[in-house]
C-alpha cells in the first residue's frame, strides 16, 4: 500500500509541477555589471515585447548598446554593442528606443 501510495504522490506532484516550467524566464548572461533586466512585456497595442538587457551606466567612447529589438522582417535581435563611427563633424548620436506603441525606431545620428 505504501509503495502504490508513493508512486501516487510522485506523479501528481509531476503532473502538477512539470507545466510550471514553462512559466520560467531564462535570462541571457549579463553583459556587464553597468546593465539592468527589463522583463517581458506587452505593449498596450498588443505587441510583445522579449525581456532584454539595458545599458544604464557612463557612455563608452565610440561605443553603444543596442537593445534587443525586432528588426524590421520581425525577427528578435539580442542586445549588442555596436561602434560608432560620426559621419561628419558636429554630429550626436541618438539611441535607439521604442515608441509608446512598442515601434522600434534604430539609433541614429542628428546634426546638433
Amino acid at each position: 500500500m505504501k509503495k502504490s501510495l508513493r508512486i501516487l504522490l510522485c506523479i501528481t506532484s509531476l503532473i502538477v509541477i512539470l507545466p510550471l516550467q514553462s512559466c520560467v524566464v531564462n535570462r541571457p548572461v549579463r553583459p556587464g555589471p553597468d546593465f539592468v533586466w527589463v522583463a517581458p512585456y506587452t505593449t498596450p497595442k498588443g505587441v510583445f515585447i522579449h525581456g532584454h538587457w539595458k545599458y544604464v551606466g557612463p557612455p563608452r567612447h565610440s561605443k553603444v548598446w543596442i537593445s534587443g529589438h525586432y528588426n524590421r522582417y520581425g525577427d528578435w535581435v539580442p542586445g549588442h554593442w555596436k561602434k560608432l563611427r560620426s559621419p561628419r563633424k558636429g554630429t550626436k548620436w541618438v539611441p535607439g528606443h521604442r515608441t509608446p506603441s512598442g515601434r522600434w525606431i534604430p539609433g541614429h545620428w542628428r546634426y546638433r
